[in-house]
């Protein structure tokens, strides 16, 4: 049984569409299922919006999940008071790279969350360890794909309570 997929959210007129593929295991390699995978996208505002730029999907039977979404944006943070101050002495960059925050949850398991970041975004190097770059490439549609997966840890069960 294919995974559930929630619609596309909507269109970011700087991005275009991408679709993260994937699977979520448990710490010892079993697929989960039941999980469920959501995707807020940062767009050129620098917010990481709820609602209209939220994906989500819930894995089958094989761990697998797939969500439509659509490619984030780099954008810029202010530069005004103790910010700007901090990027201009330090002699950073405002620029923040295009990334998607995601959240992983099931029954039973510690959730996990990461940022995912693109490599073909000029900013990546400068904030993200290779572990947590995408690579997407076009599919015969047109349409960017990424993969990533994703390990759960299982909460330990806790012995029984005797009461006396």
């Amino acid at each position: 049984m294919p995974p559930a997929v929630a619609p596309i959210a909507s269109i970011d007129p700087d991005g275009g569409p991408l679709v993260l593929t994937g699977r979520v295991l448990d710490d010892d390699g079993r697929p989960v299922r039941g999980a469920r995978v959501q995707v807020r996208r940062s767009d050129g505002s620098g917010a990481a919006h709820t609602g209209s730029a939220t994906s989500w999907a819930t894995t089958g039977g094989d761990g697998r999940y797939s969500i439509a979404t659509t490619t984030p944006v780099a954008y810029q943070i202010s530069t005004d008071g103790p910010t700007g101050w901090f990027i201009a002495n330090e002699k950073w960059s405002p620029w923040r790279p295009a990334h998607l925050h995601v959240t992983v949850r099931a029954p039973r398991m510690r959730t996990a969350t990461a940022r995912l970041y693109f490599r073909r975004d000029t900013w990546t190097r400068h904030d993200a360890p290779e572990s947590v770059i995408l690579d997407p490439c076009p599919a015969s549609d047109g349409i960017d794909r990424a993969i990533y997966d994703f390990a759960l840890a299982t909460v330990p069960r806790r012995p029984a309570v005797e009461v006396r």
